[in-house]
Order: C-alpha cells, then structure tokens, then sequence
C-alpha cells in the first residue's frame, strides 16, 4: 500500500491506495496562514488517519506547493500561501517521524506527472492547477522542466498585468494575482459583497447574474492571456486544466477562446495524490 498527500494553501489531502485502487481518503485544513507548525499539525492528522487504515504501506509521497528540490525533499521556496515553509525539509521530517520511504515533489508537477498517464508519448504538454494559487508545470522535450533553483514552470508568476495587483510572491500583475480562486473571490466579493465563494459565483454565472458574469468575462480575459504566453513559450501539444476551480469545467471552457489545445485534469481533484506515489 502506498500514501499520496497533497498539501496545497487550503487543504492537505491525503489518499491511501493498494496498487491502482484507491482504498481510503483523508482531508484537512492546510492553515498555511498560520505557519510551519500549523501546516505540519494538518499533515500529520491526514497520515496518521491513513495509516491507521492501511496494512504495510511501503510509501509515503508527498507533493506540495512550493519550489520543491525532490532529490533532497525541501521546499526551497514558498509563499505566503504557506507560510514559513521555505526551507522546510518534508523528506527529513518525515522519513524520521514515519520510519518510511518519502517521496517528494511540487505539486503541479505531481499533477502532471499523474495526468500524463492518459496522454502516453506526448513530449510537451502544460499543467495549470486553480486553487488557493496557480501552480503550472511544463513536460517540454519529454522532460519536465525543474529550473535552476526548482522554479521552472511557474506559470502562475508570469506577468499578465505591468504594475498589476500584489501577488503572494512580492511582484506585482502576476497571473495568480487574477486566476486564483483566492484572487477570483476577492475580484467576486467587489461586486457581490455577500458572496461566500467560488463555487457560488460560479453559480451565480450559471444562472445569469450580470455581476457574476462581470466578474468571469474578465477572469477568462486574464485566462486567454495566460494561455497565449504558454503557447508562445512551451508549444505545447496540450495544455491540461486542474485544481478545485477547474472543476466547473463547462463555465470556463466557454470563456476559453481557442479551445482545440486545451483538456481538463482527468482525475478532477485527485491528481495530486495520484502524482504523488508515482515518484
């Protein structure tokens, strides 16, 4: 048996799978506003329930958001978004608290690596996860593209906007800064001050509110220029759409001008977990 977590600025998820068979989930709240220990406390609940249900599990993987050095399994760098987990040693901690194997990795990049799966023989494909931030990852040449310091691939810190909103990471007009799910409920809360999140807006866009409609005509404006910037940068031959938000998956396909490069995540949510175990 093996262990998959996910741990992104909302949620550490956790999936416990024997062989392809997923036997048993786990989630709690990532608290990554609250620091290191808060964020490790959540971690620790998720494994500990998983290992509580599972016999001789021989892995532990981990994917995260963050710059990940997978060889070492250290996050070298992360926003604020996670905060104080630049630096943190996932793979140390682990392997002394566990006693077992850990793996490590970015968390785009474990999505990737789990969504490629049903794309065998692609040599350039592109990864975006919709969440609490924007993670993106690159399979360019049939390599994925780490970065000199694991930073490769960030396709939510590209400048859409010169001078733009103040992103999580410091810089300004960053696409996370407009295609978050963090950025997409507060540009949502402008227009509808009582809104209490995403999924609601987008329901809102669904049944025809002329605010909600504002607000994702816009969002998909910003999406459509992010998207260019890849097809300029990577070529890819597709480029495949995940995390949380992108499971109102028909909303934002309509606001997606050229649709004939671009899939979603077909493990919706999950893909995380799954890219986790597969090292």
């Amino acid at each position: 048996m093996k262990i998959g977590i996910d741990i992104g600025g909302t949620t550490v998820k956790g999936a416990l799978f024997d062989g392809a068979e997923l036997v048993s989930e786990r989630e709690a709240p990532t608290r990554g506003r609250e620091g290191r220990e808060a964020i490790f406390s959540s971690l620790f609940s998720v494994i500990e329930a998983l290992l509580q249900e599972g016999k001789n599990v021989s892995l532990l993987g981990v994917s995260s958001a963050g710059n990940i050095d997978p060889v070492r399994g250290v996050c070298v760098y992360a926003t604020e978004n996670l905060m104080g987990w630049t630096g943190v040693d996932l793979k140390g901690t682990l392997e002394a608290r566990y006693r077992l194997p850990v793996t490590v990795d970015n968390d785009a990049v474990c999505a990737l690596k789990a969504e490629l799966l049903f794309y065998p023989g692609l040599k350039n494909v592109t990864m975006l996860t919709f969440g609490t931030g924007v993670g993106g990852a690159s399979l360019i040449g049939g390599k994925i593209v780490r970065g000199e310091h694991f930073d490769g691939a960030r396709w939510g810190h590209v400048t859409l906007v010169e001078g733009g909103r103040r992103c999580s990471c410091g810089k300004l007009g960053c696409a996370e800064s407009y295609l978050s799910a963090t950025a997409l409920l507060a540009r949502g809360r402008e227009k509808l001050p009582l809104l209490s999140d995403v999924k609601e807006l987008f329901g809102l866009y669904a049944a025809g509110n002329a605010q909600a409609h504002a607000v994702l005509d816009e969002f998909g404006g910003y999406l459509n220029r992010l998207l260019g910037v890849i097809r300029a940068q990577a070529h890819p031959e597709v480029i495949i759409l995940g995390g949380g938000m992108a499971q109102s998956e028909e909303i934002i396909l309509s606001l997606i001008e050229n649709k004939s490069d671009v899939a979603f995540a077909r493990l919706k949510n999950r893909a995380g977990v799954v890219g986790a175990i597969l090292g």
